[in-house]
């Protein structure tokens, strides 16, 4: 891997050590495994539902002012024009560990328990970090396992055919949801 794609990946190295010493420290407060499956589960929902809502609604927002336009191409839509450009995902730890850390104050503050919001932060660190993957896989390599091609063809159609369509690219739950999926025909998964 190029030094190039190791930067894309950084920071999803960088929360899975976080979601490491999360767990270690969750697992110090008795909770049932049930629980934490749960609010696992929860957190990675969750991200789901902010990579849609991101994507959706900031990354593909129609500014009026010319700074406003400057802004969302440069946060995403030079992404579009130049989709390969490993330089240019928006998702950086600059950009995503000042959104998280406020996250988990308020996730803190709603549950009343540190150690239960470490469980909710957990699945949405784990979801951010397949996003960072699937998204790198997307753009980058030719997965071999059927879900993975399916995911890439998704995203891929999002990219050529239809910007306003298909934003989920860790799943498309939320565009079923929203009404913005599409399904992939099976001619374009098997190429």
């Amino acid at each position: 891997m190029s030094i190039a794609g190791l930067k894309q990946l950084t920071p999803g190295f960088f929360y899975t050590a976080v979601v490491a010493c999360l767990f270690t420290f969750a697992r110090s407060y008795p909770v049932s495994w049930r629980q934490s499956l749960l609010l696992i589960g929860v957190g990675v929902l969750s991200w789901m539902l902010i990579e849609y809502l991101l994507h959706r609604v900031v990354f593909h927002y129609s500014a009026r002012s010319d700074l406003g336009r400057k802004i969302v191409y440069a946060a995403h839509l030079s992404h579009h024009d130049n989709p390969t450009d490993r330089s240019g995902f928006l998702s950086s730890l600059l950009i995503s560990l000042p959104i998280a850390t406020p996250f988990v104050f308020l996730v803190w503050a709603a549950i009343g328990s540190l150690h239960l919001a470490c469980y909710f932060f957990i699945g949405l660190a784990a979801g951010y970090s397949c996003y960072k993957w699937l998204h790198f896989q997307a753009h980058h390599r030719r997965p071999r396992l059927r879900l993975f091609r399916y995911l890439r063809t998704y995203h891929l159609l999002h990219h050529h055919q239809t910007p306003e369509l298909r934003f989920g690219v860790t799943s498309p739950l939320f565009d079923v949801i929203f009404g913005t999926f599409r399904p992939v025909s099976k001619r374009l998964l098997s190429r």
